[in-house]
Formats: structure tokens, C-alpha cells, sequence
């Protein structure tokens, strides 16, 4: 039988790596020598590098496409963050979105080994990143711990797994991923386990957009959107309004679990259990419903600003069917939020 890792050996994969002028004294050209990559870097001082999205990687897009690459990696100038960049099976240029590089980065981390070694690492997930992460950890048999979000928490909860001698990967949904304590190593591990990762599915013939798809055809798609409800004056308010009194009839939906962070409160509605939730206090509340919606409303920056972050999942039976899932899973999150903006964040009704 064909080996599928070997399909395409001769290939060398080609890409770009977007990083801070800073990062020029990291010596990066030794782990893209056997590759077709170049490196480029910007000023720090003339790019935006507080949400890594589609606009901070724009600088790249026309050679990604004129060039057909593989893949864009980017950096933010701390280098504490990271996006990929990728094709998608038409050639438009795309970038993927925090929880869908978790997934990939971890899907991979423990399946490029065999199942024996997948059994023995551990993945760290920030708590608002949606379950899909939870599903490849299950189906891996890997080590499963949970973390607040954030670089300090994610690197704290790093350590301690590092010092039990564990191979870990930590992630979170602000684009963190984290492989090392040390900010220059964990860049240099984490441009190579993207590396590894583009040169293993090259040589399956498949590509970062195909794997991202087939992902949502094995786990169901995961649709993720985050929304800046801030209001001054309001924060508080209505960040209370979900912790005491949950949305479901609002959004026709039959509430699990309610973690109240804050009140460091967790319950199931189901079966009547409370107790205190394995995470340590926080501005946060996240609540869960039998249909697989996770609602998490976060209060940062001293309550000046209000986050709500929704999660929901859908069934994508094959390729052909991935445009229309995806498009049928953003249509409910946004009728979500609809809901929630007349019945909740609203404060006047």
C-alpha cells in the first residue's frame, strides 16, 4: 500500500515568515534552508499588530497569491502571538482565525507521531477556545488541562506541565501558542511545528485550507465569533445580567452549565451538581446549552471594555458541503447575537 506520507517527497515547501525587524538577530535562516521560504520583516512602529487578523498579513497576500505558497506565518512584535496565512482551493488569500490555527496546530502536534506518544502530551487550552480542541484531545487519548486566557496564564500553566518533564502545547483564542517559556525558543518551535505541519500535508498532497476543512468534516464545523459589546458605563451591568440571569429563553435554548468565574461558581443545571470551577477567579462567565452553544462574556481592562464570545457547531458531511455549513453556522451565531441585543445587552428594554 501507497505510503501517503511520501506522495509528494520531492517538493520543497515555500512560504513567507512575517516577523518584527527585531527578529533578524534570531538567525532563522537555518530552519528555512531546506525549504523555499523567505523571510520578511516590518517595522513595528508602522504596523498594527493589536489583532492579528486578514489586515495585519495583507502586506504579504499578493505574493502569497502571484507565488501560490503554502502558507503565511506572522508575528506580533513581542513575538507572543502568531497567524497563518494560506490559500484556499480557489487561490484566494485567507487567513485563519485563532481557534481554527489551535485546532490545526494541535491536531498535528499529536498526530505526526504514533498514537503511543500522542498518549503522553498535553495540551493546554485557553477556556474560551470552542471544544473542537477538546474533541482531537479525546480522540488522541492525549492529556487534556485547561487555562485562563492570556500569555501569562497560558505560560504559567506551561511551566508547570514542563516541569513534570511533558511535551505540551498551549493555546489560546488571542493567538497564542505556546511551546516553550522562553519567547525567542518558543518562536524558533513554533515556526518549525508549522513547518513540519505544511511539510507533512504537501506531501500528503493536501494543503492547510483542505485540512482545515477536513477537521470540520471530522469534528463538525465550528463556527466562533467575538463581539465588542462595551458601553460606557454599562460594562458592569451587563456583564451581572448574564452571570444572574442566563439568556436561554431569550435565544430558545435549554441551558447546561454556568461557570461563574467571578463568583468562582460552577453548576449543571441537568443534574443540580455545584461547586467551584478548577480555574482560579476571573471577570468571566461562560455558559453552555444542550445543543452545543457556549456563550462566554468576558469583563477586562478594569471593566472598561465587555467581550462576548460565541461558539456553536455544525454538521459538514464532505468537502462539497463545507461552503454551505460554514455559511449556515455563521447565519445562527449572528441571529445569536441578534437575540441577545434586544433581549440582554440592551439595558433600556
Amino acid at each position: 500500500m501507497e505510503n501517503i506520507e511520501d506522495t509528494n517527497e520531492g517538493r520543497k515547501i515555500t512560504g513567507i515568515l512575517y516577523l518584527p525587524q527585531h527578529a533578524d538577530t534570531l538567525a532563522l535562516d537555518d530552519l528555512v534552508q531546506d525549504s523555499e521560504i523567505k523571510i520578511r520583516y516590518y517595522d513595528p512602529g508602522k504596523i498594527d499588530d493589536e489583532n492579528l487578523n486578514f489586515k495585519f498579513l495583507l502586506p504579504t497576500a499578493d505574493a502569497a497569491k502571484e507565488s501560490g505558497l503554502d502558507f503565511v506565518l506572522g508575528f506580533d512584535s513581542a513575538l507572543n502571538r502568531m497567524i497563518i496565512g494560506y490559500l484556499n482551493g480557489e487561490g484566494k488569500f485567507l487567513v485563519l482565525n485563532a481557534h481554527q490555527q489551535a485546532a490545526l496546530l494541535v491536531d498535528h502536534f499529536l498526530t505526526a507521531s504514533s498514537s503511543d506518544e500522542a498518549k503522553n502530551k498535553t495540551v493546554v487550552k485557553g477556556n474560551i477556545l470552542s471544544q473542537q480542541i477538546d474533541k482531537i484531545v479525546i480522540r488522541n487519548e492525549a492529556r487534556y488541562r485547561e487555562s485562563h486566557v492570556g500569555y501569562d496564564q497560558l505560560k504559567a500553566a506551561l511551566q508547570k506541565e514542563l516541569e513534570d518533564e511533558r511535551t505540551v502545547l498551549a493555546c489560546d483564542d488571542r493567538n497564542h501558542i505556546l511551546l516553550a517559556v522562553d519567547p525567542i525558543e518558543n518562536t524558533k518551535k513554533c515556526i518549525s511545528l508549522v513547518l513540519e505541519m505544511v511539510t507533512r500535508l504537501v506531501r500528503r498532497e493536501s494543503s492547510i485550507y483542505l485540512q482545515h476543512v477536513d477537521l470540520q468534516i471530522m469534528y463538525k464545523l465550528y463556527g466562533e465569533k467575538t463581539f465588542n459589546i462595551s458601553s460606557e458605563g454599562q460594562n458592569k451591568k451587563v456583564f451581572d445580567r448574564f452571570r444572574l440571569k442566563a439568556p436561554s429563553d431569550s435565544i430558545n435554548e435549554e441551558l447546561v452549565t454556568i461557570s461563574d468565574y467571578k463568583k468562582e461558581l460552577f453548576q449543571n443545571k441537568l443534574t443540580g451538581r455545584k461547586g467551584p470551577p478548577e480555574l482560579g477567579p476571573m471577570d468571566l462567565v461562560q455558559l453552555e446549552f444542550t445543543s452545543g452553544l457556549k456563550i462566554s462574556v468576558e469583563l477586562v481592562d478594569g471593566g472598561s471594555k465587555l467581550f462576548l464570545h460565541l461558539s456553536d457547531y455544525i454538521d459538514c458531511y464532505n468537502r462539497t458541503s463545507f461552503p454551505d455549513a460554514r455559511k449556515n453556522i455563521h447565519d445562527r451565531l449572528l441571529k445569536v447575537v441578534v437575540s441577545l441585543g434586544k433581549m440582554v445587552i440592551n439595558l433600556n428594554n
